[in-house]
C-alpha cells in the first residue's frame, strides 16, 4: 500500500466518517503486511482489537483526535496512518492556539493567554475538523 496525502475535504465529515476512514486504512495496511509476510496473524488481530477498542462509534471530534493519538502508542505499525492526523493537529490547533495566545498577550489579556495555553497543552481545546486525511 502506498502512503501519501490525498486531498480529501474532511470539513463536512463527521467523527464517525473519519473513524471509518482510519479503520479502512488500517485494514488495508494489515492486509498488505500479512500478504508480504511482515506481520503475523496474531499481531494483526491485536492491532485490530486496539483500533476497534480505541476508535468507537459516536465519539466527539475531541475524543476522536485524542484516541487517534493513543493508537500509535500501542501499535507503532500504524504510524503512517496516524502521522497525518498528528501533523494536522499541530497545524490546525497548536499553531492557531499559539497565535491566539500571542494576540492575547499583545492585548494585555494575560489570564486568557494563560488559560488558552494551558488548554492547548492539555489538549482541551475545542476542535473543528478542517484537515485532510491520508491514503
Amino acid at each position: 500500500m502506498t502512503q501519501g496525502f490525498l486531498p480529501l475535504i474532511l470539513v463536512s465529515m463527521t467523527p464517525d466518517d473519519i473513524r471509518q476512514h482510519i479503520e479502512l486504512q488500517v485494514v488495508e495496511l494489515i492486509k498488505a503486511k500479512l500478504a508480504n509476510g511482515t506481520m503475523t496473524e496474531e499481531r494483526s488481530q491485536e492491532i485490530s482489537k486496539i483500533v476497534l477498542d480505541t476508535l468507537v462509534p459516536g465519539m466527539s471530534m475531541e475524543e476522536l483526535y485524542k484516541a487517534i493519538m493513543k493508537i500509535d502508542d500501542a501499535a507503532s505499525e500504524l504510524s503512517s496512518i496516524v502521522a497525518p492526523f498528528a501533523n494536522q493537529y499541530e497545524e490546525g490547533i497548536t499553531k492557531k492556539a499559539t497565535a491566539q495566545v500571542s494576540e492575547y498577550i499583545k492585548e494585555g489579556k494575560y489570564d486568557a493567554a494563560i488559560k488558552l495555553a494551558d488548554d492547548a497543552i492539555r489538549g482541551d481545546v475545542k476542535l473543528r475538523w478542517v484537515g485532510q486525511g491520508s491514503n
